[in-house]
């Protein structure tokens, strides 16, 4: 149970951190450098512009071009649980 509260005050400091015009939504160029930073820490090749918007198509449920916090925690917890065993 720790574990899910930990992961979720982690999810929300980072999506708060990325959201930078504070609508409550993580845009395509929001998203990116996050997804830069997450290449980075995992050893993977930085993601093209069409890797990321293919991620976000994916990502983003109910398809309005931008993720909400939801969507963005069900893919923050696969992340962080990768980075976790990794390190």
């Amino acid at each position: 149970m720790m574990f899910m509260k930990e992961t979720l005050d982690t999810a929300k400091k980072t999506f708060n951190e990325y959201d930078k015009n504070k609508d409550g939504t993580l845009s395509v160029a929001e998203l990116k450098p996050l997804l830069e930073k997450i290449a980075n820490l995992l050893n993977l090749p930085k993601a093209t512009d069409e890797d990321i918007q293919r991620g976000m198509e994916k990502l983003d449920y109910n398809k309005n071009k931008v993720l909400e916090f939801d969507e963005f925690f069900q893919f923050f917890k696969r992340v962080y649980q990768d980075i976790s065993d990794r390190i």
